[in-house]
């Protein structure tokens, strides 16, 4: 049955979804009814969701403010005595008292039989108390019908726990807003308190791959903490690291987003141990202790990898020896060290720290290319005509003694300062391997000379930088020594038909636009990197471009990378006249395994380049940096001078790439890799 529209001027309550509202009629039309409710709201609602009216009179409401803000009182005093009557109106006993007989009770009855009356006001605050208590009574269109005593006893049980986590809830968020007060934070271990924890870590660990349940926790999270942060996964790291989770401001969160490995297990340790002092097998290894062979690393290495000799041969011919450790001597095929090592796939160096594909038993002492100790060995030998052309190379199992051991920038300032007096060979060895360089070159090899910045961190956490010249003499020669090893190594494979893992590049789409021999600036190098194709590897040799070789493969690093390794064991089994422990099946798994592992680790030593060098600026806090525009679209960028950081300067304008300019340092945040540059 239909129920006549109220009349202008009248107080009643309507619906409003399932929650009950008053307001004041200001006129019906067409069916429909415009209210003026609390704080002067104005709803205009079908007048069949009128559920009473309350007082039938009254002033109806103009359309002047004044008018509505005394409709609007009206209805606050109103509402006021209705919440109050609902308030003194027990649910349960009503529950109680009807319940044993079962049947929809008209809203009036309920009113008399709860709150004395049956008049309009006291229904109201009836729909209030039973729409608050939501559990005993449900509605069934005027009329409330209450619920049996068991889905009653499921219903308050439902309501304690959404309660329990709700306060259980609110617990963590003051918690979280009491430690950013600087009021310290007393972990509960609770499984709330576990969720958002564990969300904040996705966030902070993950970023944007975090979980779109995961990021909502954490910003409520963050929200509640009421601390200020650039970016939310930054946000969540400082809450936390607030909260005890992180020991460090500078925790590295890329290592654990990747689930790199850390320490060795002692059952691995044990192994390397006890590997490193079994004397590896001399037979059938060259003798070359005899060689006066040097090792050329940085100071900071202690996995030697590679060592470097030279002979004079009649007829100004040479014959340079390249000399890899090998760790194969102490490691087999699917020992714990082998299995640990794939794992791990190669060396991880970061600017606060190492973590190393070998134990340090074997990867620093044991198969490392210490200075005056015998090691086995993988040699390159490569005879050099006059022209340092290969006139014939031999590979061989080897025994090593090296004799000394020089830094690059000690073989630089030799070849710089006239001291090549004191060391002829050394001096001969870098002349026909930087000619050996310009061969190449000359023959459509790319080299991008550009310098290189390595931010290392002390132990109070200073950064310094480390500048390593683009044209160093030494780097190159032993660059290239490193090239004309994974040259020969190709040969050895290819003539042999021995499974092997091959480095190949593509040309580029179009022709690269090299500069002039001394004319490699910032944009010129950013220009080429970026034209270069990305290298791939395969089972199967094919041309490297920038190498300008025909066949090559990465042999040099045996105890940093697993790939070298791996291929150290083809070859040395060749060597010995037994079949190669890998077969083309297993290469492809190995390769597939440290493809991934390279690719991970360039994206976390980016990262952790880039972090440094921003803490490197906020320790030395600039106040103007040296820049040079490398590239206009789609945005400006520039190259910082010192530290060869990159970085977008939208403001930029009115500049060329190649051109000199000074910055203004606004702001650095290392943690959510931010760094604002003005002109």
């Amino acid at each position: 049955m239909s129920r006549p529209a109220p009349s202008p001027g009248a107080l009643v309550a309507w619906w409003s979804s399932s929650e009950l509202r008053l307001g004041v009629v200001a006129e019906e039309r067409g069916g429909r009814v415009r209210l003026i409710g609390e704080g002067g709201r104005q709803d205009r609602v079908p007048a069949a969701r009128i559920a009473l009216t309350v007082e039938p009179s009254g002033r109806a409401p103009g359309p002047s403010h004044e008018e509505r803000q005394a409709a609007a009182r009206r209805v606050e005093a109103c509402a006021d005595n209705v919440r109050a009557a609902a308030a003194a109106c027990d649910v349960a006993l009503l529950w109680e008292l009807t319940v044993e007989q079962p049947q929809a009770y008209a809203t009036g009855a309920l009113a008399e039989l709860a709150l004395g009356s049956g008049a309009a006001a006291q229904r109201a605050a009836l729909i209030l108390a039973l729409l608050d208590d939501g559990i005993r009574f449900v509605r069934k269109g005027e009329d409330w019908e209450p619920r049996d005593a068991e889905q009653v006893a499921a219903l308050l049980e439902q309501h304690r726990r959404t309660a329990a986590r709700a306060q259980a809830r609110r617990r963590v968020l003051d918690g979280v807003a009491a430690a950013v007060a600087g009021r310290g934070f007393t972990p509960s271990d609770s499984a709330t308190e576990r969720r958002y924890l564990g969300a904040l870590r996705e966030l902070a660990i993950e970023d944007l791959d975090a979980t779109e349940k995961a990021r909502a926790l954490a910003i409520e999270a963050l929200d509640a903490s009421g601390l200020s942060y650039d970016r939310p996964h930054e946000g969540a790291f400082r809450l936390l690291r607030l909260l005890g989770e992180f020991d460090s401001d500078d925790e590295n969160l890329d290592l654990l987003r990747y689930g790199v490995r850390g320490e060795f297990p002692a059952a691995v340790v044990e192994h390397a141990r006890a590997a490193a002092l079994r004397a590896p097998a001399g037979d059938g290894r060259l003798e070359l202790s005899g060689l006066d062979t040097v090792t050329i690393d940085s100071p900071y290495t202690r996995e030697i990898d590679d060592g470097l000799s030279l002979e004079p041969l009649d007829g100004g011919r040479a014959r340079i020896g390249i000399h890899i450790a090998d760790p194969g001597a102490y490691i087999e095929p699917g020992d714990p060290l082998d299995v640990e090592a794939l794992g791990r796939g190669l060396s991880h160096y970061l600017p606060d720290r190492k973590l190393p594909m070998l134990p340090p038993s074997i990867s620093e002492a044991a198969a490392s290319l210490v200075a005056g100790q015998e090691r086995p060995a993988v040699s390159f030998l490569v005879e050099l005509d006059e022209r340092g052309e290969i006139a014939g190379w031999e590979v061989a199992r080897s025994q090593v003694r090296c004799r000394a051991r020089l830094s690059y920038e000690e073989l630089d300032d030799v070849m710089r300062d006239g001291g090549a007096a004191s060391e002829p060979g050394i001096a001969r060895l870098v002349e026909l391997l930087l000619r050996r360089e310009q061969g190449r070159i000359a023959s459509g090899a790319v080299r991008i000379v550009a310098d290189e910045v390595e931010p290392r961190v002390g132990a109070d956490g200073t950064v310094v930088l480390e500048r390593h010249p683009g044209g160093s003499p030494s780097r190159r020669a032993v660059g290239e020594a490193m090239v004309l090893a994974g040259t020969i190594a190709a040969r050895f494979c290819v003539e042999r038909e021995l499974p092997a893992i091959y480095r190949r590049q593509a040309p580029p789409e179009r022709p690269l636009k090299l500069p002039e021999a001394d004319g490699w600036d910032p944009a010129s190098v950013r220009a080429v990197r970026r034209s270069m194709r990305r290298g791939e590897i395969g089972l199967q040799p094919g041309e490297h471009f920038a190498l300008g070789l025909p066949a090559y493969i990465q042999a040099t690093s045996p105890l940093r990378r697993y790939q070298d390794l791996a291929i150290h064991r083809q070859i040395t089994a060749a060597l010995r006249g037994a079949p190669p422990p890998h077969d083309a099946e297993a290469l492809q798994r190995i390769a597939a395994t440290t493809e991934q592992a390279e690719r991970v680790a360039r994206r976390i030593e980016r990262a952790a380049d880039r972090y440094w060098l921003l803490r490197y600026l906020e320790q030395q806090r600039p106040g103007a940096v040296d820049a040079v525009v490398v590239a206009l679209e789609p945005r400006p960028v520039v190259e910082l001078r010192e530290t060869l950081l990159e970085q977008v300067v939208p403001s930029l304008q009115g500049v060329e790439p190649g051109q000199s300019i000074e910055l203004r340092v606004e702001r650095v945040n290392p943690r959510a890799d931010v760094l604002v540059l003005r002109p």
